[in-house]
């Protein structure tokens, strides 16, 4: 499961007294088009009714890009979210607030995957700049405006994750499943492991080295039955 708490403030600042929210990923159906059932609780309301990412394909983009799906499946129940309204001098605004990303298993918990800031430019009301950072795919920065009568930070993180991401305040594309092509060798399909697309060629070479450790370098044509069985359940 994925946890996503968001806080008030710089990183270095998060305790209770200033969470605003926390946001719940977890398996409705694990496969390579996964379900997720999502859940969000926000401070002051409590608990909001859940909803679902349906058909998503594993290891095929920033784990960020699943945290914006899952945040319109619960803002807007839809697929998509409105574009934001253009801001005026008097909007409401945050100063900074920052999110971090957890991953919760039977045997751990606590295991921090990203982390993402939010700042507003000094001196200028509803000017962000939005840094998301991740275990696999690094680094994206998004520039954006964003403001409202009154502030929703859930929002405002959904149109950060969007900046960072895709250089707009909406999501983009759909994610297309990692399927590298296959050659057969000795009777046997196998793929190149390097062509693989990030996340999905670090994923499968940690999935590999937990499931099949060896004290010799891994062989770069790698089965194509242990790339499913990843897809399934890495």
């Amino acid at each position: 499961m994925l946890r996503v708490y968001l806080h008030a403030g710089g990183l270095d600042e998060r305790n209770l007294g200033n969470q605003l929210a926390s946001i719940d990923i977890a398996y409705a159906k694990k496969s390579a088009l996964a379900d997720y059932l999502v859940g969000m609780n926000l401070r002051g309301h409590g608990e909001v009714e859940p909803d679902y990412v349906l058909r998503y394909p594993r290891w095929s983009a920033s784990l960020w890009d699943l945290v914006a799906r899952a945040l319109t499946r619960l803002l807007y129940r839809a697929d998509q979210a409105p574009a934001s309204a253009k801001p005026d001098k008097r909007c409401a605004y945050a100063t900074r607030m920052c999110a971090v990303m957890e991953r919760t298993t039977l045997d751990r918990t606590g295991v921090i995957l990203g982390t993402a800031t939010v700042t507003q430019l000094e001196g200028q009301r509803g000017h962000y700049t939005a840094i998301l950072d991740e275990d696999i795919n690094g680094r994206h920065v998004g520039h954006f405006v964003y403001g409202s009568k009154r502030l929703d930070a859930v929002d405002l993180l959904l149109r950060a994750i969007c900046w960072a991401l895709f250089d707009k305040d909406t999501l983009g594309p759909y994610p297309a499943l990692v399927l590298p092509p296959t050659l057969q060798i000795d009777g046997e399909d196998r793929f190149h492991v390097e062509a693989l697309a990030e996340p999905a060629k670090t994923g499968f070479a940690r999935y590999s080295g937990i499931n099949f450790p060896s004290t010799v370098a891994p062989d770069p044509l790698a089965k194509a039955q242990d790339y499913v069985n990843f897809l399934m359940q890495g």
